[in-house]
């Protein structure tokens, strides 16, 4: 499998699951620590161990970056990814919107 396959697959994968897109979703508004994080996503809902967990995951596969200030890790979306992609998608299943791209390929195909 080349990296640019494995790449995609990876960021796809990390998207699949409810609670690291709502850190994603968290992460959209701008940095956050992980406390900022676990109130976002609800502290009623997972503890700030599974929070800090999902963290790891997304720091691993290089979807999300982080600084230390001090003792505190301030969470942030890495530069290496097109956040279209995740923005566009919101929009579309929202608001059922179709892109200008997606409408001219689909014209193309009939």
């Amino acid at each position: 499998m080349n990296q640019a396959n494995k790449k995609v697959i990876q960021f796809f994968s990390a998207m699949a699951d409810e609670t690291r897109l709502k850190i994603l979703s968290s992460l959209i508004e701008g940095p956050r620590t992980v406390n900022g994080i676990h109130n976002y996503v609800g502290e009623d809902r997972l503890t700030l161990s599974a929070i800090s967990h999902q963290l790891k995951h997304l720091n691993d596969v290089g979807i999300i970056v982080y600084e230390k200030n001090g003792r505190e890790k301030i969470f942030k979306l890495s530069d290496d990814f097109c956040w279209c992609i995740l923005r566009d998608a919101f929009k579309h299943f929202k608001h059922k919107t179709k892109c200008a791209e997606c409408l001219k390929l689909k014209n193309r195909k009939m």
